[in-house]
């Protein structure tokens, strides 16, 4: 009888709290449209002291949206979203996330910060971002960063996530190729129209001195197709889900903004000297 009790203790969720005043007090602070449902997981121990953790799943039109909800051991005070710990700073918990093995690099290896920029090949924002890593951050501080490519093909842009499985299916036969093909895309953004995609990066592909029917079977399989949903993934955890986005060191750069990424490499490189 002691066992089963002890295993109970184990078992059972921290304490029970009123979902259903919580859901209500919720709705009224956020203003949460009535078609949005939410549900609560049972509290659970949080690594914050005095507080449980909740997981929260808000669901509207098939999209389903997590968050976190920490709530005092009494069951009376909560917080939507996260505390921020003094001791773990957000640009080295983001680097943690970063998947840089074999990830497609221009500069040196062993660059003092590191930039890694997730985009969408369709997205004119991406070009200009393009061209202001190619002609001014890789040319005003060479030696010093490395730019990283991640893709991030948002779901409104009927050609983008095909454009990075095409560039992930040039980097099959080497990073050189990955490199020629992405930037023939971005140089030629207005000439691609859903209908000639396929044909463009073909054509793009072979240019680089891809084998063309290597690219085309693996472009037609959409044998990458994983990678790019890992680098899509990948951004989620961190919350961006718009491009382009520069990780400078961890540091959150979004948009095309010359002057914010010259700030945060500066920055970047200050903390290091």
């Amino acid at each position: 009888m002691k066992t089963a009790l002890l295993l109970l203790m184990f078992v059972a969720p921290l304490h029970a709290f009123d979902k259903a005043l919580l859901e209500e007090h919720l709705r009224e602070s956020y203003r949460l449209p009535g078609d949005l449902s939410v549900a609560f997981s049972d509290a659970k121990p949080s690594p914050v002291p005095g507080f449980d953790l909740v997981e929260v799943a808000m669901t509207r039109g098939g999209m389903e949206q997590g968050e976190k909800l920490y709530l005092s051991k009494d069951g009376r005070y909560y917080l939507l979203g996260d505390f921020k710990d003094l001791k773990v700073f957000p640009a080295q918990e983001r680097m943690k996330k970063v998947d840089l093995k074999d990830a497609p690099s221009r500069g040196k290896a062993d660059a003092a910060v590191t930039v890694v920029e997730y985009t969408d090949f369709q997205c004119p924002y991406c070009r200009k971002g393009y061209e202001i890593m190619r002609d001014r951050v890789m040319k005003d501080y060479a030696g010093k960063v490395r730019w990283i490519y991640k893709a991030l093909p948002l779901g409104f842009h009927p050609w983008a996530e095909p454009a990075a499985v095409a560039v992930e299916c040039a980097k099959l036969q080497g990073h050189d190729k990955l490199w020629k093909v992405h930037d023939a895309i971005f140089e030629r953004q207005g000439d691609i129209d859903a209908s000639n995609a396929e044909e463009k990066f073909t054509e793009f592909a072979k240019a680089a001195g891809a084998d063309p029917k290597a690219f085309s079977d693996c472009y037609d399989s959409k044998k990458t197709l994983p990678a790019v949903k890992r680098d899509a993934a990948e951004a989620e955890s961190m919350g961006i889900n718009g491009t382009p986005a520069f990780l400078v060191n961890g540091r959150l750069v979004s948009g095309a903004d010359y002057d914010a990424i010259k700030d945060a490499v500066e920055a970047s490189l200050k903390k290091l000297r």
